[in-house]
């Protein structure tokens, strides 16, 4: 008999979305369930509608929170999963409160994957000892803590988190999608740049409007990505060029044709982006904050600069032409395979649900 498997997520934007879709393909081994906001639960693909339970999301407010706190209850009671998987900050609050009150109709083991912990926020220590507060509470509701890179689970156990049920398993990346008969999107008379993400003090994007003022005309930065709020619109600037979201097809050329990906971020607990980009050849230009230089051999597959220092990533990408970028593209496919690869990733968790 199959184990059931419970995925919950109080969002799917981006790399939480890549996780979930790669984990619930159809085996033979493992009956998968999903508790999803109702606005975004076509990110993960096509998925069971029987299977599928989805909960009012407005936004992150207390009627959204309450709904998906009043559909979990359900779900397990009504499906009775064998292993409960939850992602992110928010589920993993609401959802592991709850543990005591669901564990009266069944038995579940929670596994909790935070996809970077409140803690590893640029924020004030005072809003990181709170944050860690409740991580350390909750994990005694956790069976396994899922940990996206060695440096994640590092700061874990310096906060005073307990070691016994923490885990590293790296996030992984799907092949990359034949481009097909696509052209090349990019102008072939400029070193051409891309940057992939939410524009997000987080992401670094005030930075990408930083590195494009310093650079000269021969360069020009594709932006493909959005606002936190959908009424703000990004700064127009002479040397980026904006493509909004696009889906992983779209998205397809842009990481084959590009020279390089620009990741200027100031906390990752993997790299999601940086890994989907070498795993089409493109070599990454990233700040050296928190995980990425796991996800970025420095010298082999890109270059690693100091976390906020604009003109540091200038120095490195103004010195080095087309030539030297296409030079790293072998080295960044064999990277990837050999470490992120979507059934590493697919294997390692499924060991934790047996």
């Amino acid at each position: 008999m199959k184990k059931k498997v419970l995925h919950v997520a109080e969002t799917v934007k981006g790399g939480v979305a890549t996780v979930i879709r790669q984990l619930v393909q159809p085996n033979g081994e493992f009956d998968f369930y999903c508790l999803l906001p109702d606005s975004q639960y076509s990110e993960i693909g096509t998925f069971p509608e029987s299977k599928l339970k989805k909960f009012t999301r407005s936004g992150r407010n207390i009627s959204s929170f309450i709904s998906l706190a009043v559909n979990y209850i359900r779900i397990v009671r009504k499906e009775k999963p064998d292993v409960i998987h939850i992602h992110s900050t928010f589920a993993g609050v609401i959802c592991r409160l709850l543990t005591p009150l669901i564990r009266m109709s069944c038995q579940p083991k929670i596994i909790y994957c935070p996809h970077a912990f409140s803690f590893l926020m640029d924020t004030s220590e005072k809003k990181k000892r709170v944050y860690t507060r409740i991580e350390k509470i909750l994990q005694k509701k956790t069976d396994v803590i899922i940990c996206t890179s060695e440096y994640e689970k590092r700061v874990a156990l310096g906060v005073g988190l307990d070691s016994n049920n923490l885990t590293v398993v790296y996030n992984g990346v799907e092949p990359p999608l034949p481009t097909g008969n696509h052209v090349t999107p990019y102008q072939s008379d400029k070193i051409n740049i891309l940057f992939v993400g939410r524009f997000d003090y987080q992401k670094g994007f005030d930075l990408v409007k930083e590195i494009a003022d310093r650079l000269d005309d021969g360069f020009l930065i594709t932006v493909v990505g959005g606002n936190v709020h959908a009424t703000e619109h990004p700064p127009l600037h002479a040397r980026i060029n904006y493509k909004g979201w696009l889906t992983s097809t779209e998205i397809a050329p842009y990481f084959s044709y590009a020279d390089v990906l620009l990741m200027p971020s100031r906390w990752e607990s993997f790299g999601l982006v940086a890994v989907e980009a070498e795993s089409y050849g493109l070599p990454v230009v990233a700040s050296r904050c928190s995980s990425l230089p796991e996800v970025v051999c420095e010298g082999v597959t890109g270059y690693l600069f100091t976390t906020n220092k604009a003109n540091e990533a200038v120095e490195i990408l103004s010195t080095r032409g087309k030539d030297d970028w296409a030079s790293m593209k072998a080295a960044c496919v064999d990277f990837y395979s050999t470490n992120f690869t979507s059934d590493r990733m697919v294997s390692s968790t499924y060991h934790l649900y047996r």
